[in-house]
């Protein structure tokens, strides 16, 4: 659920997440480092399309999901992801859309103004947004939510 200032309580966007990744064939989790789906025809093998996500810099530090939906309008979201450290938003985040051609849409938006600051969009990989939504939901004030930040120190009794 959103509150005030479109900041999520987490509960609603978790289990949202939770849905997507159970449901959208991006989100596919293969059995083991040689497998692979059967995407395409019969009779052969096409390797899985590639991961619908693009990578935010430099938005404004009061930037919602709402604005970020208006600077892609047009364009189909699955999801946003805000990404804090510290527990402050930094200006980053992370945008799954509902396929690859929506990626290069979007890509097409680099620099392009969101106030009175330009958003660079860049490439990234599934691994980049999972690592970022792992931050998100370990974070508890302990370490910096970074999306590429390390565990937490393991406590020691």
């Amino acid at each position: 659920m959103l509150g005030s200032g479109g900041v999520s309580d987490g509960y609603e966007v978790g289990s949202k997440r939770q849905r997507m990744m159970e449901s959208n064939p991006y989100f596919a989790v293969s059995s083991g480092p040689g497998s692979f789906q059967h995407y395409g025809y019969a009779g052969g093998f096409q390797p899985p399309p590639p991961f619908p996500v693009v990578r935010l810099r430099g938005l404004p530090f009061n930037c919602t999901d709402i604005d970020i939906l208006k600077f892609f309008a047009g364009l189909t979201i699955v999801d946003v992801l805000l990404v804090n450290k510290n527990g402050r938003f930094s200006g980053e985040a992370f945008v799954v859309f509902a396929g690859a051609m929506q990626v290069e849409f979007a890509l097409q938006r680099d620099r392009q103004n969101m106030g009175r600051r330009y958003v660079e969009v860049f490439r990234c990989k599934k691994q980049d947004y999972y690592n970022a939504v792992a931050g998100e939901v370990s974070y508890e004030g302990i370490y910096d939510n970074d999306y590429h930040g390390s565990p937490p120190p393991s406590r020691s009794k």
